[in-house]
């Protein structure tokens, strides 16, 4: 590359190449740092339910209209914890294929708040799935997805850069 080259406009941006190819190589460190962060978070909570299911699959009531009930909810939640581990594996790894189980993880989440809360028996039992809703689930679930758009927005500008990158090797208008 020449150096006149360094200086052309990235696509969609203020900044001259080299300026963004510097704050990438930054940028890219940090990203992984992240990603391991968010990595370790998400395996932490998926090897944390792994005993909470378990507790379910012994303690949940069997019940004489809904026969598969202790099933249909140990089943979601390995649903779950298979969502987060792999949210998890593909953080660590920082591939943008992780958009894909982290939304999962968030649409999970949201739809066991919503039955924990909707099958409730009793004021109690539904004020604790309410908390753990509020200050669980929902939150978890609005980082899954803030995790996914952050990863979509990194993807673009990554293409966007190098889309830039073989536009000054070739000479071409930027």
């Amino acid at each position: 590359m020449d150096a006149d080259d360094s200086t052309a406009a990235v696509p969609g941006s203020g900044e001259s190449l080299q300026d963004e190819l510097q704050d990438d190589r930054y940028s890219l460190e940090q990203t992984r740092h992240r990603a391991h962060r968010m990595a370790l978070a998400y395996t932490v909570a998926g090897v944390a339910l792994i005993p909470w299911t378990v507790y379910l699959a012994v303690s949940l009531p069997r019940r004489e209209f809904d026969t598969h009930y202790r099933g249909a909810w140990v089943g979601f939640d390995l649903l779950l914890v298979g969502a987060i581990v792999l949210t998890a594996y593909y953080a660590f790894r920082v591939d943008t294929r992780v958009q894909l189980p982290a939304t999962a993880t968030a649409t999970l989440l949201v739809v066991d708040a919503w039955f924990d809360v909707m099958t409730a028996g009793g004021h109690r039992a539904t004020a604790e799935a309410v908390l753990m809703a509020v200050c669980i689930e929902l939150p978890a679930a609005v980082f899954s997805l803030w995790l996914a758009r952050r990863v979509n927005h990194n993807a673009d500008r990554m293409a966007r850069v190098a889309l830039a990158m073989e536009e000054a090797r070739h000479g071409h208008p930027g």
